[in-house]
């Protein structure tokens, strides 16, 4: 990533200020043959993912794509998110147990679950 690109985190900002509808995402893909540590904002059954696309993407076909599963996420609805920016000073990720990590070359569940935190 470079220094002047927005992270994946940093990127949520503008579609949580312009939707009310929207939710905030943490989660890991699966991108080049590792987990990642990512986010996007949802809402009803589109992604915004302002790194992937300008667009909004059909949800089931990004999970799909990215190996998306619920165990492997964090939810936030906008005010909560706003809420955790200002408090932790930091776009996310939030949760420091899930996402121990920037990436992983395994699952990230099996890591947490072996206890073996890479």
């Amino acid at each position: 990533m470079s220094r002047n690109q927005p992270s994946a985190y940093e990127y949520c900002l503008e579609p949580a200020s312009e939707n009310s509808e929207v939710e905030v995402v943490h989660g890991w893909i699966f991108k080049d043959d590792k987990w990642v540590a990512h986010a996007w904002c949802e809402f009803a059954d589109r992604v915004i993912d302002l790194g992937q696309s300008t667009h909004s993407m059909d949800k089931f076909n990004y999970y799909v794509a990215n190996k998306v599963k619920e165990e492997r996420c964090r939810r936030y609805p906008r005010i909560e998110f706003f809420t955790l920016v200002g408090d932790e000073g930091h776009f996310g990720p939030y949760d420091k147990e899930l996402f121990f990590a920037p990436e992983s070359e395994n699952d990230p569940l099996e890591v947490i679950e072996s206890g073996g935190v890479e």
